[in-house]
């Protein structure tokens, strides 16, 4: 198989997971994945899906965690790991994952729409380059206050 049929397979995964249709989404994710073991998408959807229909938890666990680790600025990613997580009912966690993927996509839709369900009305969702900004801002004017003459 070639990183191309990968691809398709992949393609045709996330088909499948929009028809509901997990068994076949699980083997399509995995063929991707076993042909390229370091794409994190690959990595993020197997783990999902695995996790979803066979109740295979921890796997699902780590390899969406992996999966972050190598492209930790992906909010897709997030929402894969945060599902993983409601899977087994553990909202405050599922939660938790959320609100890191809206920091980095704050207008996604899929994450926005999760959080509201859960019970959180406004996620903060501010980049998080713009709350490092505040961030320095706010300690400038405090240390500015304590060293002035």
């Amino acid at each position: 198989m070639t990183k191309d049929e990968a691809a398709k397979y992949f393609a045709e995964g996330k088909r499948l997971m929009q028809k509901e249709r997990l068994d076949r989404a699980m083997r399509a994710f995995s063929k991707a994945h076993r042909e390229d073991r370091t794409n994190p998408y690959y990595m993020s959807y197997y783990g999902l899906t695995k996790a979803l229909k066979n109740g295979d938890i921890g796997f699902g666990i780590d390899l969406c965690t992996k999966a972050i680790k190598k492209e930790f600025s992906k909010a897709e990613l997030y929402l894969n790991l945060g599902k993983v997580y409601l899977s087994v009912g553990n909202k405050k966690g599922a939660v938790n994952i959320f609100k890191k993927g809206i920091k980095f996509e704050p207008g996604n839709k899929e994450l926005r729409k999760y959080l509201s369900e859960l019970g959180i009305s406004k996620p903060t969702g501010q980049p998080i380059i713009e709350s490092r900004v505040k961030t320095k801002g706010f300690f400038s004017k405090v240390f500015s206050r304590f060293f002035s003459a």
